[in-house]
């Protein structure tokens, strides 16, 4: 594979572009705002009516499961999505972030390198499954006081989408092939709900954009993605490696601002 094997700032204009299938192992809450809320969207012809997750979703699963790799072998212990980020681990070299949600106030921002788009259904939905339970009364202990709805995508719903990699390295790669691998729930109350199982079925490294899922789902487009053959290393190597690359970036960074 035609990786590069250092990090720069300035954009290089090569992708690693992952196709992949997102499988549904239990019913789902793909939501935005309302714990009931199912999102789907009305696609023309010929994908019509479709389940969807939004990229950001699948995105911030995947940060966190990179981030939480990284905390277990000594890196980036401090960063943390919501509270705040640190702005010099592998991590955020992957995802990027603003000096000012970092938690050392870093007077630089990172993009990010690792874009995607809205997963979709791979066949048209069939209706959403609702859930009723009944509530228990603190007194009698008994059901009837009252019902809780809950609408969820079927278990067994697969979903396509694309995950691309800009200016790879095998090190950064193996990261975020580390975290797709390890995604195992995804939506709302992901607890209780939303196993799945994510896959990689091809792929490449392109001078652009090839693929997104909506052509993917057209007639006879997913049969064209070639078999991807990586050969990465292990993920304790590449923390360690973009550990390097990072903080040497970082001063770079950090010299030009003077």
């Amino acid at each position: 594979m035609d990786f590069y094997n250092d990090v720069s700032v300035l954009p290089r204009a090569r992708y690693l572009q992952l196709v992949t299938s997102l499988r549904l192992l239990d019913p789902a809450i793909i939501r935005s705002s309302e714990p009931e809320e199912v999102l789907t969207f009305s696609y023309r012809e010929p994908l019509r009516e479709r389940f969807i997750i939004p990229w950001r979703k699948v995105k911030a699963k995947l940060r966190r499961l990179v981030a939480e790799r990284g905390r277990d072998l000594g890196y980036g212990t401090t960063c943390f999505l919501k509270e705040s980020l640190c702005m010099a681990c592998p991590t955020c070299l992957l995802f990027g972030g603003t000096g000012e949600t970092s938690s050392t106030k870093a007077g630089y921002n990172l993009l990010s390198r690792v874009m995607g788009e809205t997963f979709i259904s791979k066949t048209e939905n069939v209706e959403p499954l609702d859930y009723t339970a009944n509530a228990v009364g603190e007194v009698k202990h008994t059901t009837g006081q009252a019902l809780m709805t809950l609408i969820t995508v079927p278990a067994d719903t697969e979903f396509i989408g694309v995950v691309t990699l800009k200016d790879p390295t095998p090190e950064m790669a193996s990261l975020l092939v580390d975290g797709i691998e390890r995604l195992t729930r995804i939506g709302a109350r992901s607890v209780e709900w939303g196993r799945c199982r994510m896959d990689i079925l091809g792929g490449g490294i392109f001078d652009r954009e090839v693929y997104s899922a909506y052509e993917l789902l057209g007639e006879g487009g997913l049969e064209a993605v070639p078999t991807l053959d990586l050969d990465l290393p292990p993920v304790e190597e590449a923390f360690e490696r973009l550990q390097e690359q990072m903080s040497s970036l970082v001063e770079k960074i950090e010299k030009s601002g003077d």
